[in-house]
């Protein structure tokens, strides 16, 4: 029972007024985890617009997606004290359901983001 309570404790807490949450946030190169060059959204990754920083897709945890409200192609706002990373970001991707509370950050091997995970970064469904 207690432990029921405080997972609801921490729930509530962890979404703000604004619909705001905070997680945990990594990066991921395409071909990690043998997803390869396609997303879970069917999208396929170009390896030369994401070397310039022309996408900007992320990958949430299953429950993010209930939590904000968002599916597939929907857009999310990173707020993060990387400012680099600061912005909307598109949702393309979906993490394995053992994740709770993630996000992870497509990056171009050898980034530029000054990005060395795992960092807290609150987000947020883009209205």
């Amino acid at each position: 029972m207690r432990k029921v309570l405080f997972l609801l404790a921490l729930l509530i807490c962890s979404i703000n007024a604004s619909g705001q949450v905070t997680v945990t946030a990594t990066k991921y190169h395409p071909g990690m985890g043998g997803a390869g060059w396609v997303t879970a959204s069917g999208s396929r990754i170009d390896n030369n617009k994401l070397r310039n920083y022309e996408i900007k897709w992320v990958a949430l945890s299953h429950d993010l997606f209930k939590k904000l409200g968002v599916k597939m192609g929907d857009e999310v706002i990173i707020e993060c004290s990387n400012e680099k990373l600061n912005g909307v970001w598109v949702v393309k991707d979906k993490m394995a359901p053992r994740l709770r509370n993630h996000i992870d950050i497509l990056l171009p091997k050898g980034d530029k983001m000054n990005f060395n995970g795992p960092i807290k970064v609150q987000i947020r469904k883009k209205s």
